[in-house]
């Protein structure tokens, strides 16, 4: 089963994809229960009157069944939120490959603030669903903060944070720590699966637009979006087809299946070009930021896929990154004259000035053509993976574009579009093999 024949958007669609078509999604429920665990004192509860809101409500969009989704915490790295009167109820998941101990505990985002009153649940994937909860804790020691230390076995968990009261808000941050063999991840996979057809099912992957490449079309694509077509009919025993023309008279029915598929939690962005010859699955998907080719498909499968599930370290939009606790900022520069630029400064927004404007810009052609004749260099540091990141960004029609770059490199940590950051390589680090 492929995902050939249903075809929606207009042919010639542009590469980059539009920042609300990288919502996330979550996994289903797959797997059974069975654990033991220890249970946390709540010291400051009966203090404070009970909890609001302790039932849950099936009906509302935020709730215990319907919280605000962050994806999958990476053990070790925290994550911060805010309970707010429309997001009262976050939620984070894990995983575990076997028998582990697990420390949860919500603190102070940012220094200095005032104690947000959390109360923290834990969940096990069943058969159904999340099902009820399998633990909970709403203060710890002589705070209003939460913690629960769990021994778990293998399986996908929940962990859910709601405030005390309906009334509730303030920042908070998530951290989860693993202690024990089940903490290591599953051996790495193909993060589009075994076989073509399952990315249309995968909870991790997001289909955003779909077109067909037809002789009658062909014109209106970019060189970048032929080549990959060249190569895609490559992948099959037409090996020897070197034009687009050519490539699309070797296929079944003379078209070619371009879908644009998303990894939300890892900020990427893919191109699958799928056709049918004799009547079989084949093509290739490539990183749609730097057109390389991760995965082959022959004969409906999979093949010399090099990608696997990653979580990025960046936030979803510039104006977030900035504000971002898990960074410090360090120097912010507007560059008004190409002079003003350090050598390696220059080389890195040369190579952000030709991704926005064509191969063609010079600096100083980019710099007169953006917002207010400027460009902005700031310097970032990510705590948890000591990476210093520099940021290329300008306002092109106002809206923010640039490029994000490790330290003083041109190799790429991300892409600004729009606010949006997309094309994330600085990921949340595997944990080593048990």
């Amino acid at each position: 089963m492929a995902l050939r024949g249903v075809l929606v958007a207009t042919p010639g669609a542009p590469v980059a994809l539009p920042q609300d078509a990288m919502r996330i999604r979550h996994l289903p429920a797959v797997l059974g229960l069975g654990l033991a665990f220890t249970t946390t004192a709540a010291c400051l509860e009966d203090d404070k009157g009970p909890e609001e809101e302790a039932a849950p409500d099936f009906g509302k969009e935020d709730s215990f069944k319907k919280p605000t989704e962050h994806g999958f915490i990476i053990f070790g790295i925290p994550e911060n939120a805010v309970l707010t009167d429309a997001e009262h109820f976050h939620a984070w998941n894990f995983e575990l490959t076997g028998n582990a101990t697990v420390d949860m505990v919500t603190s102070y985002s940012v220094l200095g603030q005032r104690r947000t009153d959390t109360v923290l649940y834990l969940y096990k994937e069943g058969p159904t669903g999340w099902g009820s909860y399998i633990a909970r804790n709403d203060d710890y020691g002589n705070t209003t903060y939460s913690k629960l230390t769990k021994s778990l076995g293998a399986g996908k968990y929940r962990a859910l944070v709601k405030g005390h009261l309906a009334s509730t808000t303030g920042k908070f941050k998530l951290s989860v720590n693993c202690n024990g063999d089940g903490c290591a991840p599953p051996p790495p996979t193909c993060l589009f699966g075994d076989a073509y057809w399952q990315i249309d099912e995968s909870p991790i992957l997001e289909i955003n637009l779909q077109n067909k490449i037809t002789p009658a079309n062909l014109s209106t694509y970019s060189a970048e979006q032929k080549r990959r077509l060249v190569v895609a009919v490559q992948q099959s025993s037409h090996t020897d087809v070197m034009t687009p023309e050519e490539a699309l008279d070797r296929v079944d029915q003379n078209e070619v299946n371009l879908t644009y598929i998303s990894e939300p939690a890892g900020r990427r962005q893919f191109a699958a070009y799928e056709y049918g010859a004799g009547d079989n699955s084949y093509g290739g998907i490539f990183d749609n930021v730097t057109g390389e080719l991760v995965s082959s498909i022959h004969d409906g499968d999979l093949e010399n896929c090099t990608v696997r599930r990653e979580t990025c370290l960046l936030p979803e939009d510039w104006s977030a990154l900035r504000n971002d606790p898990t960074f410090t900022h360090g120097t912010s520069r507007a560059i008004t004259a190409a002079s003003q630029l350090s050598a390696t400064e220059r080389a890195q927004a040369e190579a952000t000035l030709k991704r926005i404007y064509g191969a063609s810009t010079t600096v100083e052609q980019g710099i007169s053509r953006a917002d207010d004749q400027r460009i902005n260099v700031q310097t970032f540091h990510h705590i948890a993976t000591g990476r210093d990141l520099t940021v290329i960004e300008l306002g092109a029609g106002d809206t923010s574009v640039g490029n994000i770059f490790y330290g003083t490199t041109t190799e790429q940590a991300g892409i600004i579009d729009d606010l949006f950051i997309t094309g994330c390589t600085l990921f949340a680090p595997h944990a080593p093999p048990a």
